[in-house]
């Protein structure tokens, strides 16, 4: 048991140096990274986009802030596999052949989550929230408010996108089948709204903007499942010999 403790720390002790250095390539190009992150927020102000801060030091942590966020995010591949170079060794041949395209498609969903975030929902929600703006009132964005909302979002999309691993690995351990996942749809559905609810701000449009592309997970996880060897999944494990004296 120490030695693996041992293994683990040394491992996250190496993803730590790599974060570190990540981090400190983000700050020096903070205000390029900012810049970019922040670009879907300035185009739905209009020609002339200001973003104002209060406190003295509210931009210099907002930099901080870019910089550990896109550290994180970069080099959240190099945790994963981390992890995973820890934990394969006490996985079968056959875990292994499964678990390693999860593994890679959990990355690449991350990833997407966050992506579709950023390209679809961004510029659709700032131009329908500014668009309350009059000559009586004026938008103007403040900067820590405004990175809070762009990392809460980018972290709940891309959590959101891990539902179809999250179900396959229940069903592979036999938490729960495809057939029970299809009987309580429902119940599934009103999970998903609920969930959205909290990951998102306080408003429907970006609520539900969340929950229809998890619901739409939810339904392709079930149509995948049927492309699943047979063999993968407890519910459909062909009986061995053991099985059968039994």
């Amino acid at each position: 048991m120490i030695s693996h403790l041992v293994e683990l720390r040394n491992r996250l002790l190496r993803y730590m140096l790599i974060l570190i250095l990540s981090f400190m390539l983000c700050f020096w190009q903070a205000d390029a990274l900012f810049s970019w992150l922040s670009n879907p927020l300035r185009e739905a102000l209009g020609p002339h986009p200001t973003m104002v801060f209060i406190a003295p030091h509210e931009a210099f942590f907002t930099y901080l802030r870019v910089s550990m966020f896109f550290g994180f995010f970069l080099t959240f591949p190099w945790l994963l596999s981390e992890l995973w170079a820890f934990i394969v060794p006490g996985l079968y041949e056959k875990e292994r052949r499964m678990f390693t395209p999860l593994l890679l498609a959990g990355g690449i969903l991350f990833y997407g989550g966050g992506f579709f975030a950023y390209f679809g929902v961004f510029p659709f929600a700032f131009k329908f929230f500014f668009g309350f703006a009059s000559d009586q009132i004026a938008a103007m964005p403040s900067l820590k408010e405004s990175l809070t909302l762009f990392m809460r979002m980018l972290f709940a999309f891309g959590l959101a996108f891990e539902l179809p691993m999250a179900l396959l690995l229940l069903m592979h351990f036999g938490v729960v089948t495809a057939q029970q996942l299809k009987e309580n749809r429902g119940y599934v559905i009103l999970i998903v709204f609920v969930a959205a609810a909290i990951l998102t701000p306080p408003d429907v449009i970006t609520q539900a903007m969340l929950a229809l592309p998890m619901w739409l997970l939810f339904e392709l996880t079930l149509v995948a499942q049927r492309f699943i060897k047979q063999d993968e999944l407890p519910e459909n494990r062909a009986p061995n010999s053991e099985d059968i004296s039994e």
